[in-house]
């Protein structure tokens, strides 16, 4: 009778995976980069709310909750059983879903970029939040991005209209931490997509003959705006903003309206829509949490915020903000994505070896981490100049003696640095987090295929698939590389010049001479084609793409030599190195050759063995065992799986 025993549903081989660690306190570059843009006073602060945060992120109640969320689909209905309408449409949104909402706002996901406490540090604190937040939010991430840029629209006003103007109840309302509102922005219509210009929207001036006090109520804005926006997501918000033209003008102006309003019925108060109705909720392939919808505006009141005509430029004082968010969860998202594959890899066995220590493998997950490592810095760099522009620049003792990141030298130059970084990191950041998350999936074979919407803490599906919309929102990727082209050849290349003078400045604080170099060379090449293409436009705009991406490029690189060198690290070092003279940070067709060029280490050569050494000290923080994965079946040796 045979010894051999087949495996059945129950029995037999299962893979058991560990829980994943704490987002915060297993993430050494999530570390590395708070330790050199916050004080140490304001780290120390938040040290301990960022353990506590990150370890809810991954707990079993908060997993709960986004499997609620991916499990019952939002829904409207819009009539009652006997065909009337009801007061407002009913949107139906998960029980999860929401309670993500709560929980990220009672932890200061939106707040904490206008409270005082962290003075000119809370952008930077703020999206310290967030990073951990958005991998485990189910999409709640869109709208906390809407309403956190509402924050900065409204607040930029609010020193021009009197103490009893609605905008101050607005402002408000949406940075509570509890029982905040959330704000939305509806812009895109059938026309025209990005091209917002092109809006049907229409707003009247019609005010009340009548108000409460001096400017009336949120609710009893002088504008009535009608019109149909083709996406609109967090359908679900207490407000919104919109973009229409006016009587007096074909350019657009902004308007900002409540999304009910109150009415007494028989001497009862009750909630009705503010003239808007959903027509149908978008199918998606991911974000299926959040609801979007078309809507049609019919006699919204809605209050005009900024100059009449001005609604484009008044606007983008929050996109501004909104894109930071898309690379925060990016970025957020790619990391988790990361912790479940290294997590799969240290439970995982193949050909009789540890999957944690295959060549390969390592080589796979170092390329990720350096890439990410580069891409943080990025982030980082753009949300500090964002908070520093509009709270403060730190003063000289706390740019610690010049080893603290190296900003402008005026606020001026900063606004155009600001608006360069801001598209091209959100650009660039949402597309390679997206393309690394499909390197994530396919780590782990068909598992990392699945989407378990039961099962969230492992799924990498999840994760891809909204991630993806972030290359969308907020602007595509031809879209913000047509910006950034164009930004930096305005003003007779001014801006050119003034980010160059950046870059050098920054590149010059480089003591490595090898990174210097590589550096200085790839920065004059940038200058050189951009500013030569300044009087045909349309060619600098054929080779947009490329240039935005090799632009992120060199930023990093100079970002990652100046935080190796503030303290020496040796992994910081390698991962500088791999970046700049190895060309790692790149991504293939999105990248200028003439300008990412990979090198040869000279002053740090290793050998192949050395480097596979390193592919382990960078992903695991330990030198490979000497019982490592060969990567090949050898004949007749049995290996006994290393221990992580």
């Amino acid at each position: 009778m045979s010894s051999l025993k087949p495996s059945t549903a129950d029995n037999g081989f299962i893979l058991t995976p560990k829980p994943l660690q704490n987002p915060f306190t297993s993430d050494e570059s999530y570390q590395r980069v708070l330790e050199w843009y916050l004080p140490r006073d304001v780290l120390a602060a938040i040290k301990p709310r960022l353990a506590k945060f990150a370890e809810e992120a991954v707990s079993d109640e908060i997993n709960e909750f986004i499997s609620d969320a991916e499990s019952h689909q939002p829904h409207f209905k819009s009539r009652n059983v006997w065909g009337a309408r009801y007061p407002y449409d009913r949107l139906v949104t998960a029980h999860g879903w929401k309670e993500l909402g709560k929980w990220g706002s009672r932890n200061g996901v939106i707040s904490l970029g206008y409270e005082e406490e962290f003075k000119q540090y809370r952008r930077i604190v703020q999206h310290a939040f967030n990073y951990t937040f958005s991998a485990s939010s189910a999409v709640y991430s869109c709208p906390v991005s809407m309403t956190s840029g509402a924050g900065r629209l409204i607040g930029k006003h609010l020193n021009s209209v009197p103490k009893d103007h609605p905008f101050h109840e607005l402002y408000r309302l949406i940075t509570a931490r509890e029982g905040n509102w959330i704000s939305s922005q509806w812009m895109t219509e059938r026309p025209g997509g990005s091209d917002v210009q092109n809006s049907e929207t229409v707003a009247v001036y019609s005010p009340l003959p009548s108000k409460t006090g001096r400017y009336g109520s949120v609710e009893e804005g002088d504008y009535l705006v009608s019109g149909f926006k083709f996406f609109s997501s967090a359908t679900d918000c207490n407000m919104a903003f919109m973009l229409a033209k006016t009587e007096s003008s074909d350019q657009l102006s902004l308007f900002v309206a409540p999304t009910r309003r109150t009415v007494v019925v028989n001497g009862k108060k009750q909630q009705v829509t503010n003239g808007v109705r959903i027509h149908r909720l978008k199918t998606k392939m991911g974000t299926k949490e959040l609801p979007t919808a078309e809507l049609e505006l019919e006699n919204v009141r809605a209050h005009l915020i900024g100059p009449l005509d001005r609604g484009i430029a008044t606007i983008a004082l929050l996109l501004n903000v909104t894109r930071t968010h898309n690379f925060i969860t990016a970025l957020s998202c790619w990391r988790r994505g990361m912790a479940i594959a290294k997590n799969f890899a240290k439970a995982r066995s193949t050909l009789n070896q540890p999957l944690w220590t295959m060549p390969m493998h390592l080589r796979l997950l170092a390329n990720m981490e350096v890439k990410q490592r580069g891409a943080l810095q990025l982030a980082f760099f753009t949300t500090s100049l964002l908070s520093f522009i509009d709270n403060g620049f730190p003063d000289e003792r706390a740019q610690k003696n010049g080893d603290y990141v190296p900003l402008p030298d005026s606020p001026e130059k900063a606004e155009i640095i600001l608006r360069t970084l801001t598209a091209t990191a959100k650009a660039v950041i949402c597309k390679t987090g997206t393309l690394a998350l499909q390197e994530c999936q396919e780590a782990m074979g068909g598992v990392g295929y699945l989407d378990e919407p039961e099962e969230p803490e492992f799924n990498i599906s999840r994760l891809m698939r909204d991630t993806a919309a972030n290359m969308t929102w907020e602007g595509t990727t031809n879209v913000l590389s047509s910006e950034v082209v164009r930004h930096l050849s305005n003003k007779d290349g001014r801006h050119l010049k003034v980010f160059g003078e950046w870059v050098q400045q920054a590149t010059s604080r480089v003591k490595d001479a090898e990174l210097k170099d590589a550096l200085t060379r790839a920065w004059a090449e940038f200058f050189r084609m951009v500013d030569s293409n300044r009087g045909d436009l349309v060619s600098a705009l054929a080779i947009g793409r490329q240039l935005m991406f090799s632009l992120a490029w060199i930023v990093s690189g100079v970002l990652l030599a100046l935080d190796a060198e503030r303290d020496n690290d040796a992994t910081a070092f390698e991962i500088g190195r791999r970046w700049v003279l190895e060309g790692e940070g790149n991504i293939g067709e999105f990248h200028l050759p003439n300008i990412v060029k990979v090198r040869t280490r000279m002053l740090s050569a290793i050998t192949v063995r050395d480097r596979i050494n390193w592919d382990c000290r960078l992903v695991w923080g330990v030198d490979l065992p000497i019982d490592a994965a060969t990567g090949f079946r050898a004949p007749n040796v049995d290996r006994i799986p290393a221990k992580l």
